[in-house]
């Protein structure tokens, strides 16, 4: 045992004959003071103790011990003479009692068990073989005293043979008493440090599954039949956006919405060996949204009763966008596909027509209203013909070589000329915020200035009354390069945003529906990924993240935004 062991031990001993030594003072005053206030009146003192101021002054005997036993345990100092002290006073005063109330008849010769008993249980069997032996001594010397006229009590004495069987059969019993004091000690002992190290396993065991329900980086919950949470570990508490203070003893629809509850209450868990599973989009108290698997099954007793329901759940928000976007290239690979036959077929006629079209509008004589028709059907038969390019642009990007850019003097060119547009001279105000004076990357010029054009435009119709175009260009962690354009414009619904990057899904009158999906291909070609964040009316910021150069330094010089 080391040190801190046997410190720690000797420190619980002390409290306990700290403890012991209060009761032991409380319960002799009450028990002398119960015991002589009551024999007077019942008769059970001899006559002769009439004579004498015995209850007064036994009161106020017991009072004064008292008053000197009480300040002595407070000072916490010597307990165990304190201790011996006590007992040793106690024997004596015992005796006294004994002697002048009728000695061998005396009615408090079981006073002499009661200083047997605590000895035993504050000083082990030895205490109680010494309080035993003292007890028979000092018993003995009494009858003894009597016998020989050295006592006046005024009790009868027998002969020395009984005398002696007397004394034979108390000190069996005195012993007797150690011995089962003693003995039922050690066994209160033995069932405390029992006990003691059941507790203490459990309290491992809980703080373990404590620490194992805190650990697990699944959100695990737990909720009875009534679909009350009962439990709601920490990564459950990160993913939905909520404490477990706030959570505790709540139906679960309040915290989830009904669909899964509705979904647990019709499904039979115990009978089906699968859990149940379940997946959707759930808003967190933030507002924003997280699509969460979830897995349920039951909690059941030793005797398989249903308790309740075990719920476990993951963050599936990354692997659903994954999922779109794969969904979404699958879906424009098709339609590439498609397109590269469709575009061909429309494009040759749309040449000769275009070209017959031309050869009548060179011809003299035509009417005005014949010219003005021609001249529309060559506008419309122009822009069919960029639909078409933007058409086979899409389905077959063009095989261009990367080079080393700069993305901060490609936005800072595009920045230039949406300034000086018609459109955007006066109602929109556009800021370019760079912390860092080169953005190097590896791609092609034309086809970012392309995405930015795009991106920018978009922005630009979304705020049909003007407003601020903010963007915003950093590097990221890993080195590479972060660019936002954000918006106060009217926003997008979450369906909108699904379909965003779809062909054909313009959200403009006038727009084709193909800008953001060639958008989408050439970050795809550069290695980057795209990410949109919009709230109906509340405008829409657009993220484009590219990866970093082999050897790309992680810092340049910072430089003022615009």
């Amino acid at each position: 045992m080391d040190s801190s062991s046997a410190g720690t031990i000797n420190i619980a001993r002390s409290q306990e004959l700290r403890r012991f030594l209060v009761w032991l003072v409380l319960l002799r005053a009450v028990v002398l003071l119960l015991g002589l206030n009551l024999a007077q009146p019942l008769g059970v003192l001899p006559s002769h103790i009439g004579r004498f101021a015995f209850l007064p002054l036994a009161n106020t005997f017991i009072a004064i011990i008292t008053a000197i036993y009480l300040p002595l345990w407070c000072a916490d100092r010597f307990l165990l003479p304190q201790l011996y002290a006590q007992i040793g006073t106690d024997l004596a005063l015992v005796t006294l009692l004994i002697a002048y109330t009728g000695g061998m008849e005396s009615a408090f010769l079981s006073f002499y068990i009661l200083i047997i008993i605590y000895c035993g249980l504050a000083l082990g069997r030895n205490g109680g073989l010494v309080g035993a032996s003292w007890s028979v001594l000092l018993y003995a010397g009494i009858i003894t005293a009597g016998k020989m006229g050295l006592l006046d009590e005024g009790g009868f004495y027998p002969e020395y043979g009984q005398i002696t069987f007397r004394i034979f059969f108390h000190a069996l019993g005195f012993f007797a008493v150690a011995f089962l004091s003693s003995y039922l000690l050690d066994r209160v002992r033995t069932v405390e440090k029992e006990l003691q190290v059941k507790t203490d396993s459990l309290r491992q065991l809980q703080s373990l599954n404590d620490r194992i329900i805190s650990s697990i980086r699944s959100g695990l919950m737990t909720i009875d039949l009534d679909g009350r949470v009962a439990l709601f570990n920490r990564t459950a508490e990160d993913l939905l956006g909520r404490k477990s203070t706030g959570v505790l003893e709540k139906p679960l629809p309040v915290i989830l919405g009904s669909a899964l509850w509705e979904k647990i209450t019709g499904y039979d868990l115990v009978h089906n060996i699968q859990p149940l599973r379940h997946e959707e989009w759930i808003i967190l108290p933030s507002g924003s949204r997280r699509y969460l698997g979830f897995s349920v099954s039951p909690l059941e007793d030793e005797k398989q009763s249903l308790l309740g329901y075990i719920i476990s759940f993951q963050d599936l928000t990354e692997i659903k966008r994954l999922e779109e976007e794969v969904r979404l290239k699958d879906r424009m690979a098709a339609i590439g596909n498609m397109a590269a036959g469709v575009a061909h077929e429309i494009r040759n006629p749309l040449t000769a027509m275009q070209g017959s079209i031309e050869v009548l509008c060179s011809r003299s004589g035509l009417p005005k209203s014949d010219e003005k028709l021609l001249d529309i059907v060559i506008r419309e038969g122009e822009r069919l013909n960029r639909f078409v390019e933007d058409f086979l642009h899409l389905a077959r990007p063009d095989k261009v070589m990367h080079q080393d850019v700069d993305l901060a003097a490609l936005i800072r060119d595009s920045i230039t000329l949406l300034q000086n547009s018609p459109g955007a001279r006066d109602k929109y105000k556009i800021a370019f915020q760079q912390q860092a004076a080169r953005l190097p990357i590896s791609g092609n010029a034309n086809q970012l200035r392309q995405v930015f054009w795009n991106l920018s435009q978009n922005a630009l119709r979304a705020m049909p009354s003007g407003g601020p175009l903010t963007i915003a260009a950093s590097k990221t962690d890993e080195g590479g390069t972060k660019i936002t354009f954000q918006d106060t414009g009217i926003g997008m619904s979450q369906e909108e945003q699904e379909r965003l990057f779809q062909p054909f899904q313009s959200g403009f009158a006038k727009g084709t529906g193909l800008g953001l999906s060639i958008v989408f291909q050439i970050m795809e070609d550069h290695g980057g990924k795209i990410s949109v964040d919009s709230e109906k009316g509340r405008g829409t910021s657009v993220t484009l993240y590219f990866p970093p150069l082999p050897d790309n330094p992680r810092a340049d010089d910072s430089v003022p935004s615009e």
